[in-house]
């Protein structure tokens, strides 16, 4: 069948109309979010979740559609157990995210109630980010003058108050994340974080140990299983600018941001090492151990 003069300008018009959609809109690879999610252990202390906790991490666009999914992974040497996958295109479709795109982390139990929910934005195909997320009943807590919110546990707050009630200068008192029972510097908000006892000064978070060699640092530390830590470093304690120090668990291994030493919380009470390499820039510097 001959086409005509008008069926062939209509054909090329709509190839034109074709062409020209999918020049506006085509794949521009994939972004990577990763992270690590935290929950609570039978001690009320949070530590990594683990691959049988059947919790589900969704990446929901602003429209509510579910871009990409993951379940928790056994955590690497750096505390990751989650991978996001985020297609992207140049324009942004109900399973695609274009650069620059607000997403929400959205944590579901398998029996699909949402947990909790942490905005991100998308970046390109070469990028990827990291972020924390915690799977936890809060009690949200305000210091007094405004500034400052913590959001703790509620099965921990439950488990400190009852145990408060053993402890005679705190029995009948309410919890309080901004109070430092113990007296060892660390407030109670930080103790829960670390895993460690608010009414034990010998037990908090410190670095036990540092030596330094030409070109490592080493830090040796009490470790709380199943935790996630970091170091920060500044070169100065006047007006510090604390950036973040990236960290090794051997002095020759891989270089993370953050490390996982392990996932077992029965290591309580082993003392590890992680190795640094500081930048030389500067005649001295300081290090700041952090639990996360």
């Amino acid at each position: 069948m001959t086409m005509t003069k008008l069926q062939a300008a209509l054909a090329l018009a709509a190839l034109g109309a074709w062409s020209a959609l999918a020049a506006a809109n085509f794949p521009v690879g994939t972004h990577v979010i990763k992270g690590s999610v935290m929950g609570y252990d039978e001690y009320g202390r949070n530590v990594l979740l683990k691959p049988d906790s059947e919790v589900v991490i969704r990446a929901v666009n602003t429209n509510g559609q579910i871009i990409a999914e993951s379940k928790i992974i056994e955590a690497t040497a750096d505390g990751i157990n989650f991978v996001l996958r985020i297609p992207l295109s140049s324009t942004a479709t109900d399973s695609t995210c274009a650069v620059g795109d607000k997403l929400n982390c959205v944590m579901s139990q398998a029996s699909g109630t949402l947990i909790s929910t942490e905005p991100v934005t998308v970046g390109g195909a070469l990028a990827s980010q990291t972020v924390m997320l915690k799977l936890i009943d809060v009690r949200r807590y305000v210091s007094q003058d405004g500034t400052v919110t913590n959001e703790v546990a509620q099965t921990y707050v439950d488990g400190i108050e009852w145990w408060m009630e053993d402890e005679e200068e705190y029995s009948g008192k309410s919890y309080d994340p901004f109070a430092d029972y113990d007296g060892d510097g660390a407030s109670n908000y930080a103790e829960y974080i670390a895993g460690t006892n608010p009414f034990d000064p010998s037990d908090c978070l410190r670095v036990r140990a540092f030596s330094f060699e030409p070109g490592m640092a080493e830090i040796s530390f009490e470790y709380v299983g199943g935790h996630v830590y970091g170091v920060t470093t500044t070169t100065d304690l006047t007006n510090p600018a604390w950036m973040q120090q990236k960290v090794r668990t051997s002095k020759s291994g891989d270089e993370y941001l953050q490390i996982a030493p392990s996932a077992d919380p029965a290591d309580v009470g082993d003392i590890i090492k992680i190795y640094m390499t500081p930048a030389t820039e500067s005649p001295q510097r300081f290090f700041k151990l952090e639990a996360k």
